[in-house]
Order: structure tokens, then C-alpha cells, then sequence
């Protein structure tokens, strides 16, 4: 089985987005209002602390079975 860093590596930045741990806060994208940008949590890259190893495992699953 890949690694999870294996699986970040691998993981287009809408995939990384779905499988996020940030999602529920997060748009994805970098927000300006006026002062310094303000950027993703995932800006400085991402580790496994970050990914949602379950729902992609799930995801995974699924497509194995379709």
C-alpha cells in the first residue's frame, strides 16, 4: 500500500482539497481583504496529519468496486 505522503504526492490539488482535514473551513483558496494575503493551511505543503487517510481509503474502495 502507498504511503501517505506516497498518496499526497500523488493527489491533484482538487483531490487534496476533498480529502483535506482543513475542508470544513477551508475553501482552498488564497483570501486578500485588503491587507497580506491570507493563504490555505495547506500552503506550506501538507503531511498526514492533514489528510483524511479514511475517506480516501473509502473513496478507494468504492472505485475498486465499480
Amino acid at each position: 500500500m502507498d504511503t501517505i505522503k506516497e498518496i499526497i504526492a500523488n493527489l491533484d490539488s482538487e483531490e487534496l482539497c476533498r480529502y483535506c482535514n482543513h475542508r470544513e473551513y477551508c475553501d482552498g483558496g488564497v483570501k486578500c481583504y485588503g491587507g497580506e494575503p491570507i493563504y490555505p493551511p495547506c500552503a506550506d505543503g501538507l503531511d498526514e496529519d492533514d489528510i483524511d487517510i479514511d475517506l480516501y481509503l473509502e473513496d478507494m474502495e468504492e472505485s475498486d468496486e465499480a
